[in-house]
């Protein structure tokens, strides 16, 4: 199973792009790879802007998030990008910071807007919302991909875990919007008021005894100003699905060679296409290479015996056991190519090594974005 050495980075490889959606189990490097292939891109010369959500302490101050304010999107310099005419943003997503956006985007009127952030049912809501931070993630790209500001947006996506929560938001808005209760609640505005409106029917009296006569009043309000960013939300929505599934977007999906993650991943690959996604490929990351077998133990024991006198079989049962551990990691790698290519033979297959320590500075990052090795089969 060769390696095609000095192979460019699977960005370069595949088609233009405005959108890549990195996605792949957590734990795996997800971050820093999408953090890599926005670096690399950028030294190319585009002008790119990597969203991620949760890096790691020394991958966030080395992209400059450790003193910005939630949700600013940071110039982050290079000397590898310095000359290319490319740049290279960063934004750390933040739920509360999108919401209030997207607000700002949809509501009738200013007023509208300020009123629904200063509601305490909204703030509540967006903070305690399942699959907050997905249906942030998709609010986020939409905004900023409408504003057209940047060549390429690389989405470092949620783990495996709730990526399909992250793909399916934008049903779930439009589900939300044309649900009876929902309709019933906001509903065209009069049916609401008669609802939710001053009154002493048997809702308010019930919701005045749970939460108060504040909480009922703000639940009104919230409900009457908020309907109409969701209706409008909605009408978006439908145009977020078309854009993932055109040649505009593409998926890198990143995973590590161990068996548990390897299915994983295929299972994901499927549930991307069966979605329309063009998935320009699969990064393992992390990856031994094949060892060979030790030495015959009779020439090692000498030398070990010198040196370490009586405790020379013990120091040797631990290399032993050492060097078969990373012999397995080096056969996964080998058998995930295969199990990969078997079940999706068109998909490229890039292979990163293992960072000894992890990549922490963008120096590691663009040295890493030079060591993809394609794998072929």
């Amino acid at each position: 199973m060769p390696a095609i050495p000095s192979t460019p980075d699977p960005l370069a490889r595949a088609q233009p792009r405005s959108i890549v959606l990195c996605v792949g189990p957590g734990g795996v490097g997800k971050t820093t790879t999408a953090a890599t292939l926005a670096l690399q891109a950028a030294c190319r010369g585009q002008k790119v802007l990597v969203v991620t959500i949760d890096p790691s302490r020394r991958l966030g101050q080395a992209l400059g998030f450790e003193n910005a304010p939630a949700g600013t999107e940071l110039a982050v310099d290079s000397p590898a990008i310095t000359g290319t005419g490319g740049s290279l943003h960063a934004l750390l997503l933040d739920g509360r910071v999108v919401f209030d956006r997207l607000v700002a985007a949809y509501a009738p009127s200013e007023e509208t807007a300020a009123a629904i952030v200063k509601n305490p049912i909204y703030r509540a809501t967006t903070e305690n919302l399942g699959g907050a931070l997905e249906y942030a993630a998709i609010a986020q790209l939409q905004l900023l991909h409408a504003e057209g500001r940047y060549d390429l947006i690389v989405l470092d996506t949620p783990p495996t875990a709730n990526a399909l929560d992250f793909l399916v938001a934008p049903e779930r808005i439009q589900e939300l919007v044309n649900n009876p209760a929902t309709r019933l609640l906001t509903g065209g505005g009069r049916l609401g008021s008669r609802i939710l409106g001053i009154g002493n029917g048997i809702v308010i009296k019930t919701l005045s005894t749970i939460g108060g006569g504040d909480f009922v009043r703000d639940l009104g309000e919230f409900l009457r100003d908020f309907s109409e960013v969701l209706e409008a939300y909605r009408n978006r929505a439908g145009d977020f699905q078309e854009l993932l599934a055109s040649p505009a977007a593409g998926v890198i999906l990143t995973t590590s060679a161990s068996p548990f993650s390897v299915r994983e991943a295929v299972h994901f690959l499927g549930v991307l296409r069966g979605r329309g996604l063009r998935v320009d490929g699969v990064i393992l990351n992390r990856v031994l290479p094949p060892f060979a077998p030790l030495p015959a133990l009779e020439l090692l024991r000498p030398p070990l015996a010198r040196q370490l006198g009586d405790q020379a079989d013990a120091a040797l049962e631990r290399i032993v056991a050492a060097y078969a551990g990373l012999r397995a990691e080096g056969e996964h790698s080998l058998a995930a190519v295969r199990v990969i290519h078997e079940a999706y033979a068109d998909l490229p297959i890039w292979a990163l090594p293992r960072q000894e320590p992890p990549p922490t500075a963008l120096s590691d990052l663009h040295a890493l974005g030079g060591q993809f090795v394609e794998m072929r089969t």
